[in-house]
C-alpha cells in the first residue's frame, strides 16, 4: 500500500475523478438527509440519527478537502472505517422491525463514496477492496441476504472495479505520456550535446590531427586549455527546457560559447522558449566566429545578458580593429551573408532588433533585443 500511496500522489491526472467523488459525496450526503426526514417518525432514537447525519457531513467536508489536496490513500481508508461505523448505527438509530422489513440504512448510498475513494487512489483492487468490506457492513446490518442487499452489492462491485480500472489506465497513459517525452528531451539534449562538441572540441582535434607537427607546445597546451573550459561550461550548463516550454538563455550561452569569452548574466535564469533561444545562440555563435576571424582568435569577447520585464537585450563586444564603414554592405554584396542571415535574419524572425556599433581601432559591438512575446 504504500507504493501505491506514492503513486496516487503523484498523479495529478487522476483530479478529474477526486473532483468527481467529492460531488457524488456530497448529492449523497442529501439523499441520506432526505432519508432521513422522511422517516423520522419511524425511527428509535431520531436524535441520534441526526448526530450521526452531522458527523457524516463534517466529515464529508473534511475527507473532500485532502481528497482534492493530496489524493491520500490513507484518507480513504478511514473514510471506509467511519463510513462502516456510520452504516452500523443504523442499529441503534432505527427500530429492528424497519430493519428486518428492508428499511435504508441511515447512510444510504453514502456509504458508496469510501469504495470510490480506494479506487481512485489504489486501483481496482482497491475498489474491489472497499466493495466487500461495505457489502460485508451492510450484511451485518440487514442480517439477511434479500433482493436489495444484491443489488447493492451488484453496484458497489461494478463501481469498484470501473472506476479502478479507470484509474489505473490513467496511471498508465500518463506514465507512458512522461516516459516518451524524457526520451525525447534525451534525444534533443543528445543532439545539442553533439553539435556543441562538433562546433568546438571535434574541430579542435581536427585541427591537431591536421597540423599537429606544426603547432608548438605552447599553442597545444593554449588550444587543449581553451577546451577543457568549453567542456566544463557544457557540462555544467542546465539547458533542459522546463515544464512550460522554456529555458534558460543563460544556461544554453555558457555551453555554447568559445572558452575565451567573458559572459555576464543575471542571478535569476533568464527565460525564453526553447526556439527563441536556440536561434538566439546561433546569432551569438556567429558574432563571436565573425570575432575570431577578423579581430583574431586571442581577442577579447565579452558577453553581457540583460533581463526586464519588457525583454531580454544581449550585448556582444571584441576588441578587435572594428569594422570599416560599408564593409557589411560589400561582404552581402560579394555573397557573405554571415550578418545579414545568419544574424540580422534570425533576430529579425524572432521580432527583435540588432543594431551595431562600431569605429575603426574601436572594436565592434553589436546589441540584440528581444521583446518578450515576440514583435
Amino acid at each position: 500500500m504504500t507504493v501505491d500511496a506514492v503513486r496516487a500522489r503523484a498523479h495529478p491526472d487522476l483530479i478529474p475523478l477526486w473532483r468527481g467523488l467529492v460531488v457524488y459525496r456530497v448529492v449523497a450526503l442529501v439523499a441520506a438527509v432526505v432519508n432521513l426526514v422522511r422517516g423520522i417518525d419511524g425511527w428509535a432514537r431520531p436524535a441520534l440519527g441526526v448526530a450521526v447525519l452531522a458527523a457524516m457531513a463534517v466529515w464529508t467536508a473534511s475527507s473532500s478537502w485532502r481528497y482534492l489536496r493530496t489524493g491520500d490513500p490513507a484518507a480513504a481508508v478511514a473514510d471506509l472505517v467511519l463510513t462502516a461505523l456510520a452504516a452500523a448505527s443504523t442499529l441503534l438509530v432505527d427500530t429492528p422491525a424497519r430493519i428486518a422489513g428492508g428499511g435504508a440504512v441511515i447512510t444510504t448510498v453514502w456509504s458508496a463514496g469510501p469504495v470510490l475513494a480506494l479506487a481512485i487512489a489504489l486501483g481496482w483492487r482497491g475498489g474491489l477492496t472497499g466493495a466487500l468490506v461495505t457489502i460485508g457492513v451492510l450484511f451485518g446490518v440487514r442480517q439477511a441476504v434479500d433482493t436489495d442487499l444484491l443489488f447493492d452489492a451488484q453496484l458497489l462491485l461494478v463501481a469498484g472495479l470501473a472506476v479502478g480500472l479507470a484509474a489505473d489506465t490513467m496511471r498508465r497513459s500518463t506514465e507512458r505520456l512522461r516516459a516518451a517525452v524524457a526520451r525525447e528531451a534525451a534525444t534533443a539534449e543528445r543532439e545539442r550535446l553533439a553539435r556543441d562538441i562538433h562546433d568546438g572540441v571535434l574541430q579542435v582535434l581536427a585541427l591537431v590531427r591536421r597540423r599537429g607537427g606544426e603547432l608548438s607546445r605552447e599553442e597545444l597546451a593554449h588550444l587543449a586549455g581553451e577546451q577543457e573550459v568549453a567542456l566544463r561550461r557544457l557540462i555544467t550548463s542546465t539547458p533542459e527546457a522546463r515544464p512550460d516550454g522554456t529555458v534558460d538563455l543563460s544556461s544554453r550561452l555558457a555551453g555554447a560559447l568559445p572558452a575565451r569569452a567573458s559572459l555576464a548574466v543575471p542571478a535569476e535564469p533568464v527565460l525564453l522558449s526553447a526556439a527563441d533561444a536556440d536561434e538566439l545562440v546561433a546569432v551569438l555563435r556567429e558574432a563571436a566566429a565573425n570575432a575570431a576571424t577578423h579581430a583574431g582568435a586571442d581577442a577579447g569577447l565579452w558577453v553581457l545578458v540583460e533581463d526586464d520585464d519588457a525583454g531580454v537585450t544581449v550585448s556582444v563586444r571584441d576588441d578587435g580593429g572594428g569594422i570599416p564603414e560599408g564593409r557589411l554592405d560589400e561582404a552581402a554584396a560579394e555573397g557573405h551573408l554571415g550578418v545579414a542571415s545568419s544574424m540580422r535574419g534570425r533576430v529579425a524572425a524572432l521580432g527583435g532588433t540588432i543594431s551595431l556599433h562600431t569605429a575603426p581601432g574601436e572594436g565592434t559591438e553589436w546589441e540584440i533585443r528581444l521583446p518578450r512575446g515576440g514583435a
